[in-house]
């Protein structure tokens, strides 16, 4: 039994390391992988909006080149005849609010609409500090607040009067737009989600919000001396992030399930082949009944080596206490004659004190010792059992107390001093009233 016992827990511990490792690698693995993922998205989606940003200042950087190639906003010309007429319909058609010529230190010469100090504030204040910020293409773009409005200002220079190469960057022209709800709608057509301006500049950066499963990337938006003047947002929930999210779950819910089924197949499989027989072979000691052992069907050897040692010692002792029923004091001899002739283990018994009243041949031969030496005589006196430890002798007592029965090895000494090693049964013996009345030893040497 200790051995069915042990193999239980052998599978049971393999079956939930298994099935722990199975779960723990594919849900570390696919998980690693979804968030490998979801980190490269955040990170590229910071490039994608400055990128979009670009795109979509481009239309801005040619109409604002194309003017400077009229020589109409010349500075010469401006100073002969004015800013032209058709200005304010080209920068309308371009998309700016408002346009300014400066000199190479950004005094301004012109302004368009004339004299507004709004646009004064926005030009450059340091040619040294800007010169230093200046991108490397033609047209440099930087960002100014006016009040609670944002404006994209876009600089490219423009030759002076002399033609000269030295007067290369004879003046500036400066033209910007407000960034209003339209600057938003096509970044988001570009790149769905939500896009926020925020006056407070912040870092460069993404995150995500596992919760909403909604990923956010910042970009800071430059002012003319190269430090942030504000900060743009853009809040998207990607579908094929939603659907690694939902295929997540999903994994998670099928490995729930099978490790749900693996489990139960393990619980019937237990059942089936190793609870079900050690509860017949429970119901069989406590019932001394060998029927409950032959309805035990299972090829496992360590199951059929007790189904045949039990059926052996039930119908031992079922036939051995339906001739001690039968016999009489004057019918002694026939009984002894009875028993010989069928049992070749040695087999004595006790009354309930322990004295022996019983003494067959084959335990003459095995200890030495006749019968009308044994009889009366106390068992554990003539025989002495010696236990390896105090948990087995626990074991047999507690054994025949539940169950009326104990099989076990037993190391014994016997009256002229020898030891043997004996497989014994012993058996309780009660009366019709369950009554303890004796005990009933049968013994073999076992094969070595």
């Amino acid at each position: 039994m200790k051995l069915l016992r042990n193999k239980i827990i052998i599978l049971v511990s393999i079956a939930a390391l298994v099935s722990i490792g199975i779960i723990t690698f594919i849900h570390l693995f696919f998980g690693s992988s979804v968030e490998k993922i979801k980190r490269n998205y955040v990170e590229t989606q910071v490039q994608l909006l400055q990128n979009n940003i670009k795109v979509n200042s481009a239309s801005a950087t040619r109409s604002l080149l194309y003017l400077a190639s009229n020589s109409d906003i010349r500075p010469c010309e401006i100073a002969k005849y004015g800013l032209p007429e058709s200005l304010g319909y080209r920068l309308g058609m371009a998309g700016f609010t408002f346009l300014a010529i400066t000199d190479p230190r950004f005094n301004p010469t012109a302004t368009y609409p004339a004299d507004k100090k709004e646009i004064l504030a926005m030009i450059p204040s340091d040619s040294h500090i800007f010169n230093k910020a200046l991108s490397d293409g033609r047209v440099t773009i930087y960002y100014q607040w006016k009040n609670d409005s944002l404006f994209e200002i876009l600089t490219t220079s423009i030759p002076g009067c002399t033609e000269l190469r030295s007067d290369s960057i004879g003046a500036w022209i400066i033209a910007g737009r407000y960034i209003n709800e339209e600057f938003s709608s096509k970044l988001i057509l570009k790149m769905p989600g939500k896009i926020t301006i925020f006056k407070d500049p912040q870092a460069s950066g993404s995150d995500i919000h596992k919760e909403t499963n909604t990923y956010s990337s910042t970009l800071p938006l430059y002012g003319w001396d190269n430090f942030p003047e504000a900060s743009i947002r853009i809040e998207t929930q990607p579908e094929i992030m939603q659907l690694l999210t939902s295929q997540q779950k999903t994994l998670l819910f099928v490995q729930i399930i099978m490790v749900a089924a693996f489990l139960l197949f393990i619980y019937f499989y237990l059942n089936r082949y190793y609870i079900l027989p050690m509860r017949l072979v429970s119901l069989a000691l406590k019932q001394k009944d060998p029927e409950y052992i032959r309805m035990i069907s299972d090829s496992d050897p360590d199951f059929n080596s007790l189904q045949t040692m039990l059926i052996n010692v039930f119908n031992q002792e079922r036939m051995l206490a339906e001739l001690m029923k039968r016999r009489s004091s004057e019918h002694m001899n026939s009984f002894h004659a009875a028993i010989l002739s069928r049992i070749n283990e040695a087999v004595y018994a006790t009354d309930h004190k322990g004295i022996i009243t019983y003494w067959n041949k084959a335990a003459e031969d095995l200890y030495h010792t006749s019968e009308k030496d044994a009889i009366s005589q106390v068992s554990q006196v003539l025989i002495k059992n010696h236990w390896k430890n105090t948990v087995e002798e626990k074991h047999q007592i507690e054994s025949l107390n539940t169950n009326g029965v104990w099989q076990g090895i037993l190391n014994q000494e016997l009256p002229d001093g020898s030891e043997i090693i004996v497989e014994a049964s012993v058996t309780c013996l009660y009366d019709n009233s369950s009554n303890l009345i004796g005990h009933l030893t049968i013994v073999r040497k076992p094969y070595l």
